[in-house]
């Protein structure tokens, strides 16, 4: 696993958050991009880069999670859709290839490289869903950043 660790600027996200049981994340995010997509162009908000999935915190069975787009400057909200913040600082970030459901192993993969390597992790970390599986149907080759606070 390649690990960089590199500084982040803050940037603003429009998403939707819920805590949510584990099983149901899938569905919540596709169902969540949808949503959040439709409102960004009905809004005139541009995207700045891939759709993102936040993680404010995990417990055994669910995720306080968030889901949504980073935008140039969010111009609207609702009780539903709301302002998001990418937080920024030191990160460490690497590129998972592959489905989907593998991104438990890669996360669990990079925590452990990071504590080896003597550093200290944080919450909230992110995806950043860098292949749209509507242009690549091929799990194989879809690419998500992970994105994790260290210090």
């Amino acid at each position: 696993m390649d690990v960089e660790i590199k500084r982040f600027k803050s940037r603003p996200v429009i998403g939707i958050r819920h805590r949510i049981a584990k099983s149901e994340v899938s569905e919540f995010i596709k169902e969540t991009f949808e949503t959040v997509g439709q409102f960004c162009n009905s809004h005139g908000m541009q995207m700045t880069g891939p759709p993102v999935a936040i993680y404010y915190e995990t417990t055994e069975s669910e995720f306080d999670m968030a889901a949504g787009a980073p935008v140039k400057e969010v111009t609207a909200t609702t009780d539903q859709i709301v302002e998001l913040e990418l937080v920024g600082g030191l990160k460490a970030t690497t590129i998972h290839s592959g489905g989907y459901e593998e991104l438990a192993d890669a996360w669990d993969e990079l925590i452990g490289k990071l504590k080896e390597d003597g550093l200290v992790t944080g919450m909230p970390c992110w995806e950043e869903y860098l292949t749209d599986p509507r242009k690549e149907p091929d799990s194989a080759k879809w690419q998500t950043m992970l994105v994790e606070p260290v210090h």
